[in-house]
């Protein structure tokens, strides 16, 4: 293998980026409908006329509600492409595992 370091440790170092990852994209996504919740209410303190459907209404419609969107899906991509790192590294560690199971047994049937 080229890499020095254990494919454990290579293997660890991608999980731990990948849970760092998953729990802030999760943080977001348990989190939109209580932000939403406080900027309908902050709209409907600020213009009390406004109806409930209206007050919704302007804030999924908001650049900064968009903002709050896009920031979400980010990190649910962010955790996502972590979570294949994690994959592959345990795939990398397999073929290596297989590999070299391959290579004792050809030592075997030389002698």
């Amino acid at each position: 293998m080229s890499n020095a370091r254990p494919p454990s440790e290579l293997y660890r170092e991608a999980a731990q980026t990948w849970v760092d990852l998953d729990a802030a994209a999760r943080l977001l996504e348990s989190s939109k409908s209580a932000v939403f919740s406080q900027k309908v209410l902050g709209l409907m303190a600020e213009f009390p006329a406004y109806s409930l459907a209206k007050a919704e209404l302007k804030i999924k419609g908001s650049d900064e509600w968009q903002v709050f969107l896009d920031k979400t899906e980010r990190a649910r991509t962010l955790a996502n492409r972590a979570r294949i790192e994690v994959e592959y590294r345990k795939m990398q560690a397999m073929e290596q595992q297989s590999k070299e199971a391959y290579e004792r047994q050809e030592m075997r049937m030389v002698r």
